[in-house]
C-alpha cells in the first residue's frame, strides 16, 4: 500500500527545490573521467550552490572536488588530464570578480591565474598546457573623489536599463608559472558575446569571433578572425562583416570551422562552414541539413564534426563529414540539452571539451519524465545515463508526453508537444493549457519540462505548439515569420489546438492561453483575435513593437524581421499593425501581466502600457511585477514564484 501511494504522488510548484540542476560537463582527453557543475537549491537564501564532481566514466562513481563555490562554471580539464580550470568568483576579494582557477583534478587547492580587478568570461588551455587565453573587459580606472559620481556615459543601441556604457571585452594570456598576463587585442572590437577561445594545435595563434563593440544589442556585427600570439596580429577570416560566430580550429590545424547566417539568425539558418587558417569564406558544409546548427565540435580524425539541430520535436546530434555527407547519430529517446552543457538560458559554446580523442562524448539530456542527467555516448555502444542526481524526482508520477501533428497554412505539417495528465482517460474532457514557446527559436521538445509537468498534474492537457518561426522544421518554416510574426504563428498555434478538439478529450469551455517573452507576445496577441479563452498568463510581452525598438537589447533584429526602422517612410503602420497594444479594445479575456522591471530583452515599458490599454478599456487585466533586472528571474524564489501565481490565476478561472 505504501509502495502505490508513493509511485502516485504529483508534482507541485514547491518540489522545484528538489530539482538539481546540471550544467557544463566536460571529459578527460583519455575518456575515462567526466567533470560538471551540480547546482542544489539553498530554499531559504534564495540561490543555488553550485559543486564541481568528477565522475569515473566506468562505474558512474562521483567525487566530489568542490563544494558550494559561487559563481563557479565551466570546467576544462587540461590536455594531459591532470589538472581542471574553471571559472568562479574569487570570494577573498570585498569586491569579487570572476577569475580562472586551476587545481588538480584528483583533487587539491584551486588557484587563479587570472588577474582579480576584470571579469574572465571564457578561457582555454593552451595545447602545451602551460598556459590559458582568456576573455575579460580591461579593468575600469579606479576613481576618487568627487570623480566617482561623473558616471554620464554616450547612450547608442544599449537597452533602457543600462547604466553604463559595456567596456570591450579583449584576449588576454595568463602563463601557469605566474608572470604578468600578456593583452593580445585592443581598441573598439570586442571578443564577442560567448565566442569560444580556440587555440590552433601549434599554439601559434586562437580563433575568435569579434564584434565591433561590447553591445548585446550590436552583436549582429560579429566576424570570425584569428589572433596570432606572438605579434598580437588580428586577421579577419573571411571578410564577411556580420553574423558568423564560433570559430574553431581542426585538430590538425588545416581547418576552421565557424557558423554564419546570411541574415538575422530569427529568419536564416545557422550554418556550418569550413575554410582553412589561411582565410576565405571557404564551404558550407551542412546544406544538406535544412536545420540550425548549434553546437559543434571537431572529432580527432578532423575530417567531421558533431554537431547538434533541432529537429521535429528533439534536439538531434549529427555527424557532418568535409565532403558535405550527413548522418543522425542515434541516441535513442532522450533529448540532449539545448545547448548542451547547461539547464537552459544560457547561450554558450558546449561540445569544445566535451568529446575525448576515442570518440566519446559526454552531454546533458532529459526525457519527458526523466530529468536532467549526465550521458555518455560512445561509437558503436550507443547512449547510456552516467548520473542519478535527480533520483529523489523518481517518486512522482509523470505526464506522458507525445507529439502531435497539424497542418501550418505555410504548407507545412508542423508539430508540438502534449502533455497528458496523470491518469489520463480518452473518454474524458479535461482543460486545455496553450503553454506557447518563446524565441522563437526556443522549440518544444520531448524533453523534461517541469513547469509543463506541474501543470498537467492539476489534471490539465497542457499544448506547446511549433507554430511558423520555430527552427525546428527547416527554414522555410522558420522564415515564416518575416513581415509577419504574430498573425501567422497565431493561425498556427489555432490549428493546433483543433486538432485536439478532433480528438474530443479537450472541454472547450475551459481552455487557457500563456506564455513568457515571445509565447507572452502571441499570448497577447491571441487574446485579441480569438476569444475562446477563459483566461490567458502573458509573461515579459513586446505589446508595442515601437517601444521595444527604442528601449531593448535586440532592436536590430526587430528591424530586420520588418520592413526597416518605424521612423522612417511610412514604416510605423507596419509597426503598429503587428502591436497587440492597439487591439487592447477587442480583448474579452482576463488576462494576467507579468514582467521584471529590469528586462532588458522585452522591457517591462511596454507590459505597463499594455496594462494602461487594457484599463482604460475596462478590460479585465491585472499586472505583476517583480523588481530585478533580466529577461527572467535567475534566483529560485523567484522562479517558483512566478510559476505560483500563473498556475493559481489559470486554475482560479477554470472552476
Amino acid at each position: 500500500m505504501m509502495v502505490a501511494l508513493l509511485a502516485s504522488l504529483l508534482v507541485t510548484e514547491n518540489d522545484f527545490a528538489t530539482l538539481v540542476g546540471l550544467h557544463s560537463p566536460t571529459i578527460s582527453a583519455d575518456a575515462k573521467t567526466a567533470a560538471i557543475v551540480v547546482a542544489r537549491v539553498a530554499w531559504e537564501a534564495d540561490k543555488r550552490t553550485n559543486d564541481l564532481v568528477v565522475i569515473d566514466l566506468g562505474s558512474g562513481a562521483p567525487k566530489t572536488l568542490l563544494t558550494d563555490r559561487p559563481g563557479l562554471s565551466d570546467p576544462a580539464f587540461s590536455p594531459d588530464g591532470t589538472q581542471i580550470a574553471f571559472l568562479a568568483e574569487d570570494s577573498a576579494s570585498k569586491s569579487p570578480h570572476t577569475r580562472v582557477f586551476v587545481m588538480p583534478a584528483a583533487e587539491g587547492t584551486p588557484r587563479a591565474v587570472t588577474p582579480g580587478d576584470a571579469d574572465a568570461v571564457e578561457f582555454a588551455w593552451r595545447p602545451d598546457g602551460r598556459a590559458i587565453a582568456y576573455a575579460a573587459a580591461d579593468p575600469k580606472p579606479q576613481k576618487s573623489g568627487a570623480d566617482r559620481f561623473r558616471d554620464s556615459f554616450v547612450f547608442t543601441t544599449e537597452p533602457i536599463t543600462a547604466r553604463e556604457s559595456p567596456e570591450p571585452v579583449h584576449l588576454f594570456m595568463a602563463a601557469l608559472d605566474g608572470g604578468v598576463p600578456m593583452q593580445l587585442t585592443f581598441g573598439s572590437p570586442s571578443i564577442a558575446d560567448s565566442s569560444p577561445l580556440s587555440w590552433s594545435p601549434d599554439g601559434r595563434s586562437i580563433a575568435v569571433t569579434l564584434s565591433r563593440n561590447a553591445i548585446l544589442n550590436d552583436q549582429s556585427y560579429s566576424w570570425a578572425a584569428v589572433v596570432d600570439v606572438t605579434d598580437k596580429r588580428v586577421r579577419a577570416l573571411t571578410g564577411r562583416s556580420m553574423w558568423e560566430g564560433d570559430a574553431r580550429f581542426s585538430p590538425d590545424g588545416k581547418h576552421i570551422a565557424y557558423l554564419y547566417s546570411a541574415g538575422d539568425p530569427q529568419i536564416a539558418l545557422s550554418e556550418l562552414y569550413v575554410t582553412s587558417p589561411s582565410g576565405g569564406t571557404g564551404t558550407r558544409i551542412s546544406g544538406a541539413l535544412d536545420r540550425n546548427i548549434g553546437d559543434f565540435v571537431w572529432t580527432a580524425d578532423s575530417q567531421n564534426l558533431i554537431a547538434t539541430g533541432p529537429d521535429a520535436v528533439t534536439n538531434a546530434l549529427y555527424r557532418i563529414s568535409l565532403a558535405r555527407t550527413t548522418s543522425r547519430i542515434d541516441i535513442g529517446g532522450i533529448v540532449p540539452g539545448t545547448p548542451l552543457n547547461t539547464t537552459g538560458g544560457a547561450d554558450v559554446p558546449a561540445l569544445g571539451n566535451a568529446l575525448a580523442a576515442d570518440g566519446t562524448l559526454v552531454f546533458l539530456a532529459s526525457a519527458t519524465a526523466q530529468p536532467l542527467e549526465l550521458f555518455k555516448y560512445a561509437p558503436g555502444a550507443g547512449a547510456t545515463k552516467v548520473t542519478d542526481f535527480n533520483s529523489a524526482m523518481n517518486r512522482f508520477e509523470w505526464a506522458r508526453a507525445q507529439r502531435i501533428s497539424f497542418h501550418s497554412s505555410t504548407g507545412v505539417t508542423a508539430d508540438g508537444v502534449l502533455y497528458l495528465p496523470p491518469g489520463f482517460s480518452s473518454s474524458r474532457r479535461y482543460p486545455l493549457v496553450v503553454y506557447i514557446h518563446g524565441g522563437p527559436g526556443d522549440p518544444s521538445m520531448l524533453e523534461f519540462d517541469f513547469w509543463a509537468q506541474v501543470m498537467a498534474a492539476r489534471g490539465w492537457l497542457v499544448l506547446r505548439p511549433n507554430y511558423r518561426g520555430s527552427p525546428n522544421l527547416g527554414l522555410a518554416f522558420q522564415r515564416a515569420i518575416l513581415y509577419d510574426p504574430e498573425e501567422g504563428p497565431g493561425k498556427d498555434i489555432m490549428a493546433a489546438i483543433a486538432s485536439l478538439q478532433h480528438l474530443r478529450i479537450v472541454d472547450a469551455s475551459r481552455i487557457a492561453v500563456c506564455g513568457w517573452s515571445y509565447g507572452g507576445i502571441m499570448t497577447a496577441w491571441l487574446i485579441s483575435k480569438y476569444h475562446i479563452w477563459r483566461s490567458a498568463v502573458s509573461g515579459a510581452s513586446v505589446d508595442d513593437w515601437i517601444t521595444d525598438y527604442g528601449t531593448a537589447d535586440d532592436s536590430l533584429a526587430d528591424v530586420d524581421m520588418l520592413h526597416g526602422s518605424p521612423f522612417v517612410g511610412k514604416n510605423a503602420a507596419e509597426w503598429r499593425r503587428i502591436s497587440p497594444i492597439w487591439y487592447a479594445r477587442d480583448v474579452t479575456t482576463p488576462v494576467l501581466i507579468l514582467s521584471d522591471i529590469g528586462d532588458n530583452r522585452d522591457p517591462f515599458a511596454t507590459s505597463s502600457m499594455y496594462w494602461r490599454a487594457l484599463r482604460d478599456n475596462h478590460k479585465d487585466a491585472t499586472l505583476r511585477v517583480w523588481p530585478v533586472d533580466g529577461h527572467f528571474p535567475d534566483d529560485p524564489v523567484r522562479i517558483v514564484d512566478i510559476f505560483h501565481y500563473w498556475i493559481a490565476y489559470l486554475a482560479d478561472h477554470f472552476h
